[in-house]
């Protein structure tokens, strides 16, 4: 299989092509605002960097958040119109696993800013990310649960960064529907709560 994986849950975007399950590259994309507007160029960049033409990719995988609204929409359209236009399958897999891509095996919990001093979390005994759901909880609940857990928080307030090389750990599961798949954002917007709010 040669495989294209994307991941945008944060403010540094990533891309992976995955041949065997092998990583034969990859690539950060620079760390901005607007990241988002060079993913798929990036994607393009790189394939040809390893002469895949798009034509031979078996499978796209996309990290599904929970994470930033404008990455994971991002991704998530750009992983949609290449599996649609390609006839090939999209699969999605959870966003926290991958900021443990590059670490040895341990028990982890790993963290993203989920915004308004909340953070997203997961714990897991890598390599394995069996049953990796998430909690959405402040900062010190996460920090006690890592106390009581025994298990080291990492993520990018640690330096590190979820990387889209991790989808060769994880489960990928069956492909999703194209037509009705969305990514996992984990809470409502501030646009959304604002909106709702004006509508009470």
């Amino acid at each position: 299989m040669t495989v294209l994986a994307l991941d945008a849950s944060t403010a540094r975007a990533t891309v992976a092509v995955i041949r065997s399950a092998t990583v034969a590259a990859e690539v950060t994309v620079a760390e901005r605002s607007e990241h988002v507007e060079p993913l798929l160029p990036a994607a393009l960049a790189l394939l040809a960097t390893v002469s895949v033409p798009l034509s031979d990719l078996t499978a796209i995988v996309c990290g599904a958040g929970p994470g930033t609204f404008t990455g994971l929409r991002t991704a998530a359209s750009i992983g949609k119109g290449l599996a649609m236009g390609l006839s090939i399958p999209l699969h999605a897999v959870p966003s926290l696993p991958l900021i443990l891509a590059n670490l040895p095996r341990g028990r982890y919990l790993a963290v993203l800013d989920a915004g308004r001093g909340d953070r997203f979390a997961t714990l897991l005994d890598w390599p394995s990310a069996e049953g990796a759901g998430y909690i959405l909880a402040p900062a010190p609940q996460i920090e006690a649960l890592a106390v009581e857990s025994k298990a080291a928080i990492v993520g990018p307030e640690t330096g590190v960064w979820p990387h889209a090389r991790g989808v060769i750990h994880l489960d990928w599961g069956p492909p999703v529907d194209l037509a009705s798949w969305e990514p996992d954002y984990g809470r409502s917007s501030a646009a959304e709560d604002r909106r709702r709010g004006a509508t009470r």
